[in-house]
């Protein structure tokens, strides 16, 4: 869904591992650089690694971007992999290398070099090392960029999708301004049923993807049984804070996203879409909307994709644009799998990249009730199921660099024949898998 994003060049001259950083005598900072997540998970043999989300307000190019950390007796300890790299108003994503601690507690933090001077940034989180109990932030299931064992192939023949005039779903990238896919020609714009406040119940799928074959293991599931959204593993909207108010992911779009306009109850996530003017840096967009998005908490290579979703729909057709997709750090060329986008009433799907964005739409009805959108991303193909059924599979310009996941509920406001407001899009769960 994304297209052509203005892209965030990354310059990543590694320097030496296991620099020690000296933040801790750092001027202030006049580049106002904001960490936007930060995270400690295991790696293999006892080994603790860190991931950062950061951006800044102004383009500037940092001698060095690294994890800190400091022992209770103020030591250096590190994450190795000290990068060199440009900031800018979308997040960097930071990835340290791995390295074990010695027993105890360590306070961690991101710190950057410029001009010869370290930066402390916050917030600073802590850990504990050498005892049975995990590290105190949620671990960031990144799955490994190997190429899994595959599983049998589906033997009905691969769909050769038409490739759309780019209806870019919604894809977050740190590159490139989303591209609309061309849509069928709207029918007559019949009474908008508003699906708000709808939410038919229905016991959820099995633990494993419906209609995947292969033997799964589960790696990442929300089945949104809180009250709140978990901040562990979700944005309630696109790059920014917490609380701001963000623009669209893709030109085409006619929605703001805003942390208001997401909540979880009954077992559901609920993203509503309302018609109501909003002003994001000094732009008015006619309506305001949902979205999540696990950049920076989770993010995988290959596997099975699957969410139940509820779309909002006029009739028999999907109302609005409302999308499941994973996107890469950097758009096209780390990839964009559109697993469902609601383009012109019917329920399609794409991968994106530098390869070009082949898809095609399924045919039938995917509206008016639950539906199950999955998809096989393996090495050189992704296999698309709706309920279960296989209704296409790509083979050309397939990436292999880990994806995040994003729900939204989008519009756009020149498919007048299928809009709807309000109108929400309900999600039952999200849940990844890997061979």
């Amino acid at each position: 869904m994304r297209t052509k994003l203005g892209a965030l060049a990354l310059a990543t001259a590694a320097l030496a591992v296991g620099v020690h950083t000296q933040p801790d005598r750092a001027q202030a900072a006049s580049e106002n650089v904001v960490v936007d997540s930060l995270s400690v998970s295991a790696a293999p043999g006892g080994q603790l690694k860190a991931t950062a989300t950061v951006h800044s307000a102004k383009t500037v190019k940092v001698q060095a971007l690294t994890v800190a950390v400091r022992s209770a007796q103020n030591r250096n300890y590190d994450f190795p992999g000290a990068t060199a790299t440009t900031l800018g108003t979308r997040p960097t994503t930071y990835a340290s290398g791995s390295r074990v601690f010695p027993a105890g507690t360590y306070d961690y933090f991101v710190a950057y070099k410029l001009r010869g001077n370290w930066h402390r940034l916050s917030p600073v989180k802590s850990f504990t090392s050498g005892t049975p109990s995990a590290p105190t932030p949620t671990a960031t299931p990144t799955s490994p960029a190997s190429t899994p064992t595959p599983t049998a192939a589906p033997t009905s023949p691969a769909s050769t999708p038409t490739p759309t005039a780019a209806p870019t779903s919604p894809a977050s990238t740190s590159t490139g301004t989303p591209t609309q896919t061309a849509s069928p020609t709207p029918t007559p714009t019949p009474t908008p049923t508003s699906t708000s406040g709808t939410t038919p119940s229905a016991p959820t799928t099995g633990a494993m993807p419906v209609g995947i074959a292969g033997t799964w293991r589960q790696v990442f599931s929300d089945e949104f049984n809180g009250t709140s959204l978990d901040g562990s593993k979700w944005h309630p909207n696109w790059f920014g804070c917490s609380t701001c108010v963000t623009k669209p992911i893709n030109s085409a779009e006619g929605s703001a996203y805003s942390p208001s306009q997401v909540s979880v109850s009954d077992g559901s996530l609920r993203l509503k879409l309302i018609e109501k003017p909003t002003t994001v840096d000094g732009k008015t967009y006619p309506y305001l909307s949902g979205m999540v998005n696990s950049n920076g908490k989770a993010q995988f290579t290959y596997g099975a994709f699957e969410a139940r979703i509820y779309t909002p729909s006029i009739g028999t057709k999907m109302a609005n644009w409302p999308s499941f997709w994973t996107d890469g750090q950097n758009w096209p060329e780390d990839g964009e799998m559109d697993i469902l986008e609601g383009l012109g009433g019917s329920a399609c799907y794409h991968f994106h990249s530098t390869a070009g964005g082949p898809g095609g739409c399924a045919p039938g009805t995917y509206s008016g009730g639950w539906h199950t959108f999955g998809a096989e991303w393996e090495q050189g193909s992704v296999t698309y199921y709706y309920d279960g059924k296989q209704v296409g599979r790509i083979t050309t310009g397939i990436t292999s660099a880990p994806m995040y996941l994003i729900l939204n509920n989008g519009i756009n406001p020149s498919h007048s024949g299928t809009n709807a407001a309000p109108a929400d899009m309900v999600v039952d769960y999200v849940r990844v898998w890997q061979h």
